[in-house]
């Protein structure tokens, strides 16, 4: 009688870059949908379509592969896209000027990812270890741009306090575009409203940056 022999099994390779793709991609999309209280591996496993071991695997954790996420161009435009092909143009610029082309080019970057504006959201109404892990990256894609700037502001102007102001308003408005068309009488679903608030922006930069026009305390 022949002698059986049973061909091993074969365990197909895992594809570790694609999984932790699927898993950085199920972790923004699961955030903005559910927030960040509601939050879990097991969530985030079940969209990926994966074992939540390899979240730990991978990541060593949810806090991890949320950090992960906040530094993908899926979530947040990296500061390379924000300038594009117009650093040396953008060096040259009058702090009025490059403060104003970093928010306008800023608020098209956010309402082209409409998860980014659940997920900013979300995070008016929470505050955790999470929450932070996407911080880092806002910071770094803002300093990196206005390490172009050249020209000192003027010396009454507290930038960082005009640029956390700005930033505020910017998110406010694109997050409020979501749900409501209009506000205030502008449309923000409308190219002619956002044109609005554009303008709008170059006349406030160059009143408070413009060293012609900005007045003393």
């Amino acid at each position: 009688m022949r002698e059986l022999k049973i061909a091993p099994k074969v365990i197909p390779i895992r594809n570790k870059e694609m999984t932790k793709q699927k898993l950085v991609q199920a972790v923004g999309q699961v955030m903005a949908n559910v927030g960040f209280q509601q939050l879990g591996v097991n969530q985030v496993a079940r969209e990926a379509g994966v074992d939540k071991k390899l979240i730990y695997r991978y990541f060593g954790g949810l806090e991890e592969l949320v950090a992960t996420y906040g530094r993908t161009l899926d979530f947040w435009p990296s500061a390379e896209e924000l300038i594009g092909t117009d650093r040396d143009l953008i060096r040259s610029m009058p702090p009025s000027e490059l403060v104003s082309l970093f928010f306008k080019r800023y608020l098209q970057a956010i309402l082209a990812r409409p998860n980014t504006l659940e997920i900013l959201a979300w995070e008016a109404l929470e505050r955790n270890a999470l929450t932070k892990a996407l911080e880092e990256v806002r910071v770094k894609t803002a300093l990196e741009f206005f390490e172009l700037m050249n020209d000192d502001p003027p010396e009454n102007v507290d930038l960082t306090a005009l640029v956390l102001i700005m930033a505020g308003a910017m998110n406010f408005l694109a997050i409020r575009s979501r749900i409501h068309p209009t506000l205030g009488g502008i449309d923000l679903q409308s190219e002619s409203g956002w044109d609005r608030i554009e303008k709008t922006i170059d006349k406030l930069m160059q009143a408070i940056l413009d060293k012609r026009f900005a007045k003393g305390d």
